[in-house]
């Protein structure tokens, strides 16, 4: 069946950027019979080059031409293509709608109620505990989207799903023209991505877009300090900050930024099943959805020390919110390739706690180590050293807290990458225990 999006008719298809994104899309119009062209800046590798012939979708790589353009009807760009793309702004004159994979996703299949999940911090927790909250209350809620799988991944199952659940990075909101959750939470916002938004309204603008098109049917969910900063959509304001809102027995033991993301989802899943009690979900049950891969991970101790892997710190503000949640002194490791902005609030969160030691590691050490001047600092050539130079300052009873405050570029290719180099090396060290 040729995928309707909104009065298109979508015969043949434009795939820009096969990343991740780009190939779910793909797979899913070799499915329904559409023809795809796939465009490229970078050069291909010999393994993506036979895919895409296995496939039978001819490709031009190292750059996007005219050629690309030529007899489609809609064009889907990979997150990581910005809308200032010079082949948008072709197809813009052109009269080619141009879409993100959240759009072709909603489009593409009779989608069910979406919840939506966007901010600086704290949205793959989120969306991760909207979904096992809603299966909770026995709802079939798929969790897709920038957490790693693909919207469009789920398009032919949507109509045999009572929601679904989708994580929107500000890439994915930037092309986003026609994704209108049910229900959109922002959790916060701070400074990042910066060097592909330029300034900071720049980036909220792109934030906001989860909830322009909402009507006053539909709920828009986010703290009470950000309502005039985002006035998009006529959706019903709810401000899951209001400490009137009830939660359930012992999350006050959660850290701080955890009983936001919680009081955040629990008023998403309200939002979509009026009537639920909150009050009635087991806290272990939140505690295990909240428990994501390098995200305040334990890895274990090394002489009594408790070594936290927190690698999805690619921003300062998710660094803070890690050094809120640590009790006692600590010895924090920053480094990796640094953002335009949001520093200067790390700093201060760093004099008011109690870090006996900062190692920094990577392309940004020097940036930090102006930017701590007068703060116990060691430097390390990379993570392994950074975790041996760790260890040897801190003390049993201490935490040795991996936040790196700056994305894995410069050294990984994810955080992921990184936050596995942390934990073998921690686990390599003589003395480690497991927790």
């Amino acid at each position: 069946m040729t995928p309707q999006l909104g009065a298109v008719k979508v015969e043949r298809l434009l795939v820009v950027g096969l990343g991740i994104t780009g190939r779910a899309v793909c797979e899913y119009a070799a499915r329904h019979g559409v023809s795809t062209f796939l465009s490229e800046q970078r050069s291909l590798s010999d393994g993506e080059r036979r895919w895409l012939d296995e496939r039978g979708i001819p490709c031009e790589e190292c750059g996007h031409t005219d050629r690309a353009l030529a007899g489609v009807d809609a064009i889907v760009l990979s997150p990581s293509v910005p809308t200032s793309s010079s082949l948008v702004d072709r197809a813009v004159r052109r009269g080619i709608p141009v879409y993100s994979e959240l759009d072709f996703a909603a489009l593409a299949s009779p989608s069910p109620p979406i919840v939506g999940v966007t901010g600086t911090n704290g949205k793959s927790s989120t969306v991760a505990l909207i979904g096992d909250l809603l299966r909770f209350w026995n709802c079939r809620a798929p969790v897709v989207g920038n957490i790693g799988r693909p919207f469009i991944d789920v398009a032919d199952e949507a109509a045999s799903c009572d929601a679904i659940v989708v994580e929107a990075s500000s890439y994915q909101l930037e092309q986003s023209v026609a994704f209108r959750p049910r229900v959109g939470v922002l959790l916060n916002l701070a400074p990042d991505h910066l060097d592909r938004h330029g300034t900071m309204d720049a980036y909220a603008e792109a934030k906001g877009r989860l909830f322009r098109l909402q009507t006053p049917d539909e709920v828009a969910v986010l703290p009470g300090d950000l309502r005039e900063r985002f006035p998009q959509g006529v959706g019903r304001r709810v401000f899951y900050d209001d400490e009137r809102l009830v939660l359930p027995d012992g999350a006050e033991r959660l850290s701080p930024h955890n009983r936001a993301n919680l009081r955040a989802a629990l008023c998403a899943c309200e939002a979509l099943l009026p009537g639920v009690d909150r009050r009635e979900v087991p806290l272990d049950r939140i505690v295990a959805a909240l428990r994501l891969p390098h995200r305040m991970e334990a890895v274990g101790s090394v002489d009594d020390v408790r070594a936290i892997d927190d690698s999805k710190a690619t921003n300062p503000a998710s660094t803070v919110a890690a050094l809120a949640a640590i009790d006692g002194p600590l010895v924090l490791l920053l480094g990796g390739r640094a953002k335009r902005g949001g520093y200067e609030v790390l700093r201060n969160a760093i004099e008011t706690s109690k870090i006996r030691r900062v190692v920094l590691f990577g392309e940004a050490a020097d940036r930090l180590s102006d930017l701590l001047e007068g703060r116990p600092v060691d430097r390390a050539a990379n993570v392994e050293a950074a975790v041996r130079v760790g260890l040897e300052a801190a003390r049993p009873g201490d935490t040795l807290l991996f936040s790196p405050a700056c994305s894995s570029f410069d050294q990984y290719s994810s955080f992921e990458e990184r936050g596995e180099a942390f934990a073998r090396a921690v686990r390599a060290h003589a003395g480690f225990a497991r927790t």
